[in-house]
């Protein structure tokens, strides 16, 4: 009950901040849209540090080699970029949860400090993929997952299904068959787009990276001392959702792993909100073109994006500052290269920080690459993108 009732108040709180957000990039009424936040919970205070709507991802022929293009603007990967955000802020201002030793040249945080993953729809991928059951009452569908065989409630035969398609090259593929054969489960999978392909795998399959790894990712392993985890994950009442899918999908697909530490298996609380989202995906309505991402900075909290790019940016601006959101790639390189000179760390010897590329920097955490190394082993596979698409400056 105690975590049922917790969920209730990150579900209260990530909406409420929703709610107070201004009308551009919202839905109209006859539009849907995901909503994601990530919840700062410390000194008994809930708050959403960082939040993300959207459901578009662009095509790989529009991907960016300069990384100032979002390829995936699903509200989860928003909301994780805008986390990033909000974590070169605290790095560079007065922080409360965050300080630097000046011997490792790592930033520590607060032990004190948790955070939470909240979303209002089901992940995309392996976790959207489970029985479907009579009644359109969802908040049943977690009680039929984990109940016993004896007393599990018939489900139809049919299954809940994913627009996610499986990787190329995986050896994997959905039979499509009538009813529950129609997936194949616990295989990686790329986002659909329409004519043309995404690299970008699913949600489901980021969010079991991040879970084990860490929700930093790479660049920001360079200056922390151990990886942020998520502690808990809560979902909207009016997605469906199996408890089971989603557990499978964040790890009990991995089957043994086996990390360097500080990093490890980890495993989130994973629960149901009874608190509906306004703008929850029906079949009847659109999906919104735009997306938004709230950071808990000190200026420009709020950002608006269409296409990977900013809202209302003319093909003039495409280009420049102007068009770049603060959250794309190059941004977020440029403030971490701002933390590395602030506190004067050199990345690499007789090599000056703005002469290095993002992709040879996410290389220098060594320990976090081996980790990741493991894990994709354990996913058996994974989109590869062309190194080059890596390969930017800062200056």
């Amino acid at each position: 009950m105690e975590n049922k009732n917790f969920s209730e108040q990150i579900a209260h709180v990530c909406e409420e901040c929703f709610r107070t957000l201004p009308k551009c990039g919202k839905p109209n009424e006859k539009e849907w849209t995901v909503l994601s936040c990530i919840v700062r919970e410390f000194d008994s205070e809930l708050t959403v540090v960082a939040l993300g709507t959207g459901s578009k991802c662009i095509g790989r022929s529009k991907m960016s080699d300069r990384g100032d293009v979002l390829n995936d603007s699903h509200a989860e990967i928003i909301c994780r970029r805008s986390f990033l955000r909000y974590i070169y802020s605290q790095m560079r201002g007065d922080s409360d949860i965050l300080s630097f030793d000046e011997n490792c040249k790592k930033f520590c945080i607060n032990s004190e400090v948790q955070f939470h993953f909240y979303t209002s729809h089901v992940p995309c991928g392996d976790a959207a993929i489970f029985s479907k059951q009579n009644s359109d009452d969802f908040g049943r569908i977690v009680e039929d997952c984990e109940e016993t065989p004896s007393k599990k409630v018939k489900l139809d035969e049919d299954i809940f299904r994913t627009g996610a398609k499986c990787v190329d090259g995986s050896g994997e593929v959905d039979a499509k068959l009538p009813g529950v054969d129609y997936h194949v489960t616990g295989v990686v999978r790329t986002k659909p787009g329409r004519g043309d392909p995404t690299l970008s795998v699913s949600c489901s399959d980021k969010l079991a990276k991040w879970s084990h790894l860490g929700v930093q990712g790479a660049l920001l392993s360079n200056l922390l001392d151990k990886p942020i985890y998520l502690s808990s994950f809560t979902i909207a009442g009016n997605s469906p959702f199996c408890k089971e899918a989603l557990e499978r999908a964040l790890y009990a697909r991995l089957g043994v792993l086996s990390l360097k530490g500080p990093y490890r298996l980890h495993k989130m609380d994973v629960n149901q909100s009874s608190t509906a989202f306004e703008y929850a995906k029906v079949d009847s309505k659109q999906p919104c073109p735009s997306s938004i991402s709230y950071s808990a900075v000190t200026e420009n909290k709020i950002e608006v994006a269409v296409q990977g790019r900013r809202q209302g940016v003319t093909k003039k601006k495409r280009n420049t500052e102007a068009g770049r959101l603060k959250i794309c790639k190059l941004d977020l390189f440029k403030s971490f290269l701002n933390v590395c000179n602030e506190r004067k760390i050199e990345l690499k010897s007789n090599c000056d920080n703005i002469d290095l590329s993002y992709g040879s920097v996410k290389l220098l955490s060594d320990v976090y690459r081996e980790s990741w190394r493991e894990l994709r082993r354990c996913f058996k596979t994974w989109s590869i993108k062309n190194a080059s698409l890596l390969d930017f400056l800062a200056k």
